[in-house]
């Protein structure tokens, strides 16, 4: 943990090999004393935290890697990881993510966030349509067992589609746009991000900052780059 940011809550994704109690002692060296895991098999979700994690539900029915539901002071948190390889498999995840979003009675202050292993349509101009198509073509050649393409042929969108049609906010999308308003310059620099955290409506005017951390350490140690989003209180 790079104790330079020292966030007060950490989603971790691929906790492989970790177990309930060992990854309580791995967030007590960076300050958090509660932690939870999803499961302790496969490529399980993490949530730690400086303050008490509360309700906690651990959902794994009906997903690959699962996800955990639970509250964090005022915040509502999940933390997810959808399917790497099928689409059809990422848009069923996603609605049973959104749906138990939708029976919880509490709507406000609520942080989603994770690998979603898909692109947003709000990222269309940023994406080379040819060469993500023809990346994900190679990989299925390579796989016959990889659909990530729908029929094929054309990227999915649907699953980012799905988190907005309900009322969620990309917050790196849009502290990225207000960014470009202010300062001419955009601080999302991949033009392929899969990794995001969304916002109800109600915590969009918290947002002071949502963007990735580029540096050494990040650089040499994972292929994803970490997301990090600082909040007013």
């Amino acid at each position: 943990m790079d104790q330079a940011h020292n966030p007060d809550v950490l989603a971790l994704e691929e906790c492989n090999g970790f177990t309930q109690k060992s990854l309580e002692e791995l967030a007590a060296t960076w300050g958090h004393p509660y932690a939870v895991i999803v499961k302790e098999n496969g490529y399980p979700t993490g949530l730690t935290s400086k303050y008490p994690i509360a309700d906690i539900r651990k959902i794994n029915e009906n997903m690959t890697h699962g996800f955990i539901m639970a509250k964090v002071e005022n915040y509502n948190i999940v933390v997810l990881h959808l399917n790497p390889h099928l689409y059809k498999k990422r848009r069923a995840e996603i609605a049973q993510v959104v749906k138990n979003i939708s029976l919880q009675p509490d709507k406000k202050n609520w942080v989603i966030m994770g690998d979603f292993n898909s692109l947003s349509p709000l990222d269309k101009s940023r994406i080379k349509p040819d060469v993500q198509v023809a990346r994900q073509q190679a990989a299925a050649q390579r796989n016959p067992k990889i659909e990530n393409l729908v029929d094929g042929q054309q990227i999915d969108y649907q699953t980012q589609q799905t988190m907005l049609d309900a009322g969620f906010v990309d917050a790196g999308r849009r502290y990225d746009d207000l960014q470009i308003v202010q300062t001419k310059k955009s601080v999302i620099a991949s033009d392929s991000r899969i990794d995001y955290i969304y916002i109800s409506k109600d915590t969009e005017k918290k947002l002071i900052s949502c963007q990735f951390i580029y540096d050494d350490f990040t650089k040499k140690y994972s292929d994803h780059r970490p997301v990090i989003m600082e909040l007013k209180q």
